[in-house]
């Protein structure tokens, strides 16, 4: 059988369907790296914010524990699930191979985390919680 006879169905396709979603893809995956940064720069912030008001909240008769948690963390896992549903949603739709799109998704939000991480670390002094200065573990 020659390669003429082989239809164009047989021919698994690659890639992205278009051009308009490949760019929103990377237009997202940018805009995603930002919002990851954010949600990262909120935990630091969290974490200070509970470690240096907790004295004024123990002398009120309160406390500060869960700050972190509360405005912190969940933002973080927020950021994370919502990047991922819409960069999944943007590539499998996008692309001929549905499951490759969902790796690219997961790779993408994989990595603008990281580079949000890192940015966080750099600007912190490479302390993504604060730790007040009298703690002795």
């Amino acid at each position: 059988m020659s390669t003429a006879a082989v239809s164009r169905a047989q021919v698994p396709e690659r890639g992205w369907r278009n051009d308009i979603v490949a760019a929103l893809f990377w237009l997202l995956t940018v805009v995603g790296v930002l919002m990851m940064t954010g949600a990262w720069f909120l935990l630091a912030i969290a974490s200070l914010e509970e470690a240096t008001e907790q004295p004024k909240a123990l002398a009120a008769g309160g406390t500060m524990a869960g700050t972190t948690l509360l405005l912190g963390v969940a933002p973080l896992v927020f950021a994370h699930i919502a990047g991922f549903a819409l960069l999944c949603l943007v590539a499998t739709t996008g692309r001929f191979d549905r499951f490759r799109g969902g790796l690219w998704a997961g790779g993408v939000v994989v990595g603008a985390s990281l580079i949000g991480l890192a940015v966080v670390l750099v600007l912190s002094g490479g302390q993504l919680l604060y730790t007040p200065p009298d703690y002795v573990p």
